[in-house]
């Protein structure tokens, strides 16, 4: 981690005593960090930010007494200066995403190596988000799939008619003879489904159909 003449408290809240040693073993010899604290609980940790000048928390999820997703609540409501870096082994994205927007800064995994757990401190501390790499892959991957389903949301009954007729290769004449309509509203259909959802041509239709199981 780079050194710029600043120093942080550190918190770290584990209710595993091993991994509290593991963490303070490699931040120890980091001239950034001042302080180490360590709480065996949610609740400790909400105690020991309240009354110390505490600059960042690594933070558990399963803890007794209050889990980490409460613990950071809190916290962030009470002081939301200070940073959190959820620190699990949990690398579920709707639990990533729980966390986030409880207002943890960061969120990386237990079996992370010593330069990404320092990278992430030094994120936050720049006011930074930062999210380990393989979670990363993960979440971009929900997240898009989450918003092509509320686009599809947006499709009308018809529209989702039409674009099953088109991926299975038939003109707009023959989807107008199939659905009783005339060619020019079929068109205006599918002028209307390219636009909603941001598509080029009917090749890209074809494709963004099959990849979001639209066909049947």
């Amino acid at each position: 981690m780079k050194y710029a003449g600043l120093t942080y408290n550190i918190l770290i809240a584990d209710d595993h005593q091993l991994i509290i040693d593991g963490l303070c073993g490699i931040l120890k010899g980091e001239k950034s960090i001042a302080t180490i604290y360590s709480a065996k609980n949610g609740q400790e940790a909400i105690d020991l930010v309240y009354n110390n000048s505490i600059d960042c928390v690594l933070m558990d999820i399963n803890m007794p007494l209050v889990n980490g997703l409460e613990a950071t609540k809190i916290i962030k409501q009470k002081n939301p200066g200070v940073k959190i870096i959820v620190v699990s082994m949990m690398s579920d994205v709707s639990v990533v995403i729980k966390l986030l927007k409880a207002g943890a800064d960061a969120f990386i995994l237990k079996d992370t190596g010593k330069e990404e757990l320092l990278r992430a401190i030094e994120k936050v501390m720049n006011n930074e988000k930062y999210v380990s790499n393989e979670l990363n892959i993960n979440l971009y991957y929900h997240i898009g799939l989450k918003k092509n389903q509320s686009t599809n949301n947006h499709l009308t009954p018809r529209e989702m008619e039409i674009i099953q007729h088109i991926a299975n290769g038939m003109t707009n004449q023959e989807i107008a003879a199939s659905l009783f309509l005339s060619t020019s509203t079929v068109d205006t259909h599918r002028k209307n489904i390219l636009a909603k959802l941001d598509l080029k041509n009917t090749a890209a239709l074809v494709k963004y159909a099959g990849e979001n199981n639209l066909l049947k």
